[in-house]
């Protein structure tokens, strides 16, 4: 008899909170399909001479990568973590917001830099700010919070450990870019700096994608009828060695902003 890997779905507050979570990442995803044809008419001719801007192309570019990558896997990573307890994403709505709505504000400038591309703008970098606020706080409480755990470990403790884990390789993500931002010589300025600014932490940030997409595969597997031929504890420790090899950036101080 094998074990059964599914996730119960909660009730009351937990369960708004992970549809509400699903609906910000949707809505990220229509937002940016809106400027993948934005994108597409800023390059038809005669269409693109009513387009306003010198450069609405990258402009745009900056907006849909920022939408369809960054918020719509961190808003699917909040509705998990809801799964295993309760923490707010309003702050995360608002600066979702901003940032579409920077481009028809003046927002312009565009950096296509790694991980974050963005629009040297106020508007932009204040809904980034927000953004970044609200997650380290559904970070911290994630963290802190309860995880409910069986006597016995079974295949929903390991999964819940999977999401814990990828909390963890979030808030690891964060203490990258705050420590690039602090690292990185003032002297340092354009492009250049704001590739070294999200070089570190967007590549612990794949850590928390990729455990987190472990979770969904097994959680799939098992609500599609496929048999998880797994123990709870061999998947507990595959969690725990990827979580291992995202703390191995911690090996040596200037990892973060000069390693590029």
């Amino acid at each position: 008899m094998y074990p059964t890997f599914d996730l119960p779905i909660p009730e009351g507050q937990a369960r708004r909170l992970a549809i509400g979570w699903l609906t910000l990442g949707v809505a990220a995803l229509v937002a940016s399909g809106l400027f993948a044809v934005l994108l597409v008419l800023s390059r038809t001719p005669h269409v693109q001479q009513i387009i306003p801007g010198t450069d609405f192309f990258h402009t745009a570019l900056v907006a849909h990568v920022v939408l369809s990558v960054l918020i719509w896997l961190l808003a699917f990573a909040g509705m998990l973590w809801s799964l295993n307890r309760v923490a707010g994403r309003e702050p995360l709505a608002l600066g979702t917001a901003i940032i579409a709505a920077a481009p028809f504000v003046g927002a312009a400038n565009p950096l296509i830099n790694n991980y974050v591309p963005v629009l040297q703008h106020p508007w932009f970098f204040g809904g980034l700010i927000i953004f970044a606020a609200g997650y380290s706080l559904q970070i911290t409480v994630t963290l802190l919070a309860r995880v409910p755990r069986n006597k016995v470990l079974q295949g929903v403790d390991a999964l819940r450990f999977g999401i814990w884990t990828s909390a963890i390789a979030a808030a690891l993500a964060m203490g990258a870019f705050t420590w690039s931002y602090l690292g990185i010589p003032r002297t340092v300025v354009g492009q250049g700096y704001y590739e070294y600014l999200f070089w570190g932490g967007g590549h612990v940030l794949q850590f928390t994608h990729t455990l987190l997409k472990l979770v969904a595969w097994i959680w799939l597997a098992q609500v599609t009828g496929a048999t998880v031929r797994l123990a709870p504890r061999t998947v507990l420790i595959l969690f725990g060695l990827a979580l291992a090899s995202a703390a191995t950036v911690w090996r040596s101080p200037g990892s973060w902003s000069m390693a590029a």
